[in-house]
């Protein structure tokens, strides 16, 4: 009853009708000015072509201004036009050696600057514009100051409000200031209670932004949403190189290096512009892994600086001479590091060069490695609190250093598995005890974080990359790491990574000056060069949003995930009853779930599926395989298992092209199409995301959002969406793949039969490693959709786990019953089954830590103690 309760509680405390979401200081509306072409410069008009808007004897004007400092300080900021006899215009004016100023003109006449040396330009002000008639008078003020009165009434009494670009006939500009504007209020009565808003914190998806009474709107062109900088990262820069490369983060030099083959690049960030520094002689970069770091100097710059374990007393260190292009020792090695994806870190306190853990060689370390400048060295083992692993993250402070999560067993060999670890540990600064502070079940998260997280103690919060390393076309998302909990928050959109072990690299850095989070990703191109791409976005990142579109009534929106949530809870209560009564041959629901997993898929395509009924790997395998797309090579397509990603016949990775609005459109047109053949009414398009749109403002919004889709599935190949009979459908005539449409017709061929074939078993357990179909998309649309692929796929596995095929093979029934966890992570037959295979296979350790983590996750969704020990649960 407890675990209801606080299930309840956070439900509450977590529906958005209970919360705040957004941050009252971020947002607006930024203007495109002279920095671009004329016709690329931003427009704002209230109201929007076909709407008219009439004053008696009152209007008045509110909003948050702000002028940005670069640029050229001119332009038009408003202009309020009654009729088409007279305009009361806001202008930016920058005088020669003046400091620029806000004035205000009507009809070419000066009435005045506004509140002169009283306020900054640069920061927020908040601008209030009335017009006002008494008495046959016609009084303009400005925050309450009266800056002219006039006998002259206009006749005409209509009003338009143009900010930025003006296209009206007898007042055209494109004289743009460079300003940013939020919280627009529109009066048309003195003391009005319900005036006309925008708080313009959110994009328009289509040009038309209604105030928030839905009364009127408002008209948007060439739009720069200051939020978008805060939640989409943007490219800076792509550089080529013609040798493996490794990135190094320098945020004392505001800067990212590139050690290659014959040189050292530079990269300024606040400059973004290129040096490089030829070298002599050639580095090895091929037997290497990121041994490079910068460390502090007398400049301030930084000193670049290659470490290495591995060679011989005094050739632990190299020093980059930037004005020689010299290395002090010659880089080059006789075999590959053993060293791999391991952490480092430069520790002022004794000016020395850490190195954790790393892979090679099939092994997993969990060294602590440390050389001062001096000479000095230290090689240790950490204690046994923390296994040995690679791709793990560290965080440094004062006086502390923050160790998170990686991957790796506690034995540290590859053979027994592979485990994705989330923990936290301390490093002290000054004797470097190791303290254990926490630590989740692992195997439960896919994710690992790269190799930088930037902590906040006073916050007890740290922010890093995190990424799927099992899948090669994988993306980067910035995360909020929660010191004291563990909990994950994610910020901000995606970043393409393309991922492998041994040659991809992502780092991170923060330029506080520029108040601005650095991203960088190196890989291999081809097979004659490598890229990095580097990508930035604003700080505070805000929370990414929901992938269901936006809707009005969060109060009802609110009350139905209440109500889905408790759902939910009674299905954890029923399923707790049918644990404990599954051997009397009860039956539930199973519950999808992350997975117990012997390895991860990173490198799925080089690495061979187990044979059936102990062939050998290469062998014809037999049954018919009517499925031409070959399953493990990355392809152009749409994938949907463990979440949405596109892939253009680039093989670029688009899917940050896609908005929530669109994944969610395509989505459910695949998905319908699959099902019934026909594809998706308009009746059911409306009612899933438009409900409350007229079916004007609904067919508006759909014709927007198919035609964005249109365009972007052209880069695919040869699929679209067809309209006939009312219904929408998705055409794939090129054969593109999609891997759940895939999947779901492999399992409705192979489930009658009663053998599987080797080519279709291969198949089935690479699509059953992907997991659940779009997890990270929460819609109640999906769920039904969602439940349905999660219950055939373990039907099948389950099937084929149980059958005579595979009654003496061990092997395939760890991996049928591995599988199965992906969805039912407490599926108790399953993991017997592999304990006692891996038992059977001498493998003592796999087994008893299958168990334990088995017995973590039962606690955990529970809230009870699994009740048999390893050898009653297992009978051995």
């Amino acid at each position: 009853m407890r675990y209801i309760q606080l299930c309840i509680l956070y439900i509450l405390l977590t529906s958005r009708s209970f919360s705040v979401l957004c941050n009252d200081t971020i947002g607006g509306l930024l203007f495109r000015a002279y920095e671009y072409p004329k016709d690329e410069r931003t427009s704002f008009v209230i109201p929007s072509p076909g709407q008219t808007v009439k004053f008696k004897d009152y209007l008045s004007l509110s909003f948050d201004l702000k002028i940005r400092r670069q640029g050229d300080h001119f332009g038009y900021i408003c202009q309020l036009i009654a009729g088409e006899e007279s305009s009361i215009n806001l202008v930016l004016v920058n005088p020669v050696k003046q400091t620029p100023y806000l004035c205000i003109i009507k009809d070419q006449q000066y009435l005045g600057k506004i509140r002169e040396g009283k306020i900054n330009i640069y920061e927020w002000n908040r601008i209030h514009l009335e017009m006002e008639i008494d008495r046959d008078t016609l009084y303009v003020k400005e925050n309450g100051v009266i800056l002219a009165k006039e006998g002259k009434l206009p006749e005409n009494r209509s009003v338009r409000i143009c900010f930025g670009v003006n296209n009206l006939a007898n007042f055209p500009t494109s004289d743009v200031a460079p300003m940013n504007l939020k919280n627009i209020t529109f009066r048309l009565r003195a003391k009005e209670t319900a005036p006309y808003t925008w708080p313009l914190q959110q994009p328009s998806p289509d040009g038309l932004l209604e105030d928030q009474s839905g009364n009127l709107t408002a008209a948007v062109t060439n739009p720069e949403w200051i939020i978008n900088r805060h939640l989409h990262w943007e490219p800076v820069r792509s550089i080529r190189f013609t040798s493996k490369t490794y990135p190094v983060a320098a945020p004392l030099s505001n800067a990212f290096y590139f050690v290659s083959r014959d040189k050292v690049t530079c990269l300024d960030l606040i400059r973004n512009s290129l040096k490089e520094y030829p070298s002599v002689p050639e580095v090895d970069v091929e037997r290497l892994t990121n041994q490079f770091i910068m460390v502090p100097d007398a400049s301030g710059e930084g000193q670049l600086v290659y470490y290495d374990f591995e060679k011989p007393a005094g050739e632990y260190l190299s020093f980059f001479n930037f004005d020689t292009g010299k290395w002090t020792i010659p880089i080059e090695r006789l075999r590959q590091s053993s060293y791999n994806q391991h952490n480092a870190f430069f520790n002022v306190r004794d000016s020395s060069v850490v190195q954790l853990f790393g892979y090679g060689f099939h092994t997993y370390f969990s060294e602590l490695n440390r050389i001062s400048l001096a000479g000095e060295i230290m090689r240790q083992e950490l204690p046994g609190i923390i296994t040995p692993r690679y791709l793990s993250s560290v965080g440094i402070t004062d006086s502390v250093v923050y160790i998170y999560g990686g991957l790796g067993n506690e034995v540290g060999q590859q053979e027994y598995g592979v485990y994705n670890y989330r923990d936290l540990f301390t490093l002290d600064l000054s004797g470097y005890r190791l303290r254990k502070l926490w630590s989740i079940p692992a195997g439960k998260y896919e994710e690992v974080p790269a190799q930088t997280l930037l902590v906040d103690s006073l916050q007890q919060q740290a922010k890093g990359l995190f990424f799927n390393p099992t899948r090669f076309l994988s993306g980067l998302t910035l995360k909020n790491l929660n010191l004291k909990t563990g909990e994950l928050t994610s910020l901000g959109d995606t970043i393409p990574y393309t991922f492998h072990d041994v040659s991809s690299y992502a780092d991170l850095l923060y330029l506080p000056a520029q108040k601005r989070y650095y991203a960088v990703t190196l890989h291999q191109a081809d097979t004659s060069g490598y890229e990095a791409n580097v990508y930035s976005i604003a700080s505070p990142v805000l929370a990414s949003p929901s992938d269901r579109p936006q809707e009005k009534n969060r109060l009802a929106k609110d009350l139905v995930l209440i109500t889905a949530s408790l759902v939910m809870i009674a299905g954890f209560v029923l399923l707790r009853r049918y644990r404990k009564g599954r051997k009397n041959g009860l039956s539930a629901p199973v519950p999808v779930a992350q997975a117990h997993t012997d390895c991860t898929r990173a490198d799925a395509a080089n690495v061979a599926q187990p044979s059936i009924d102990g062939k050998k790997e290469g062998e014809e395998a037999r049954g018919i395989d009517q499925e031409k797309i070959p399953y493990q090579a990355i392809k152009p397509g749409i994938y949907m298992l463990n979440g949405f990603q596109v892939i253009n016949k680039d093989l670029k990775d688009i899917t940050g092209k896609f908005t929530p609005v669109m994944r969610q459109l395509l989505t459910v047109i695949i998905l319908y199409s699959n099902r019934n053949g026909k594809g998706i009414s308009n009746i059911k398009l409306k009612e899933l995301f438009w409900y409350d749109k007229s079916e004007e403002s609904f067919s508006n919004n759909r014709s927007v959002n198919m035609r964005k889709i249109r365009l972007l599935l052209k880069e695919i190949g040869e699929v679209e969406i067809t309209a006939e009979n009312g219904y929408w459908y998705f055409l794939n005539k090129g054969n593109i793949y999609n891997d759940y449409v895939f999947a779901t017709r492999l399992i409705k061929r192979v489930m009658p039969l009663n053998r599987i074939a080797d080519g279709d078993l291969a198949k089935l357990l690479d699509l059953a490693s992907c997991g659940q179909l779009l997890p990270n998309m929460q819609c109640e649309w999906i769920d039904e959709f969602k439940a349905d692929y999660s219950d055939s796929m373990i039907g099948l596995l389950s099937k084929l786990r149980d059958s005579k095929q595979f009654e003496e093979n061990d092997k395939m029934k760890i991996s049928l019953a591995g599988g199965i966890l992906r969805f039912d992570s407490l599926d108790e037959d399953s993991v017997r089954i592999k304990c006692r295979s891996l038992l059977r296979l001498k493998r003592f350790g796999a087994a008893h830590a299958s168990f334990d983590q088995f017995v973590k996750e039962y606690k955990l969704l529970l809230n009870e103690e699994f009740q048999s020990t390893f050898e009653e649960f297992t009978g051995v």
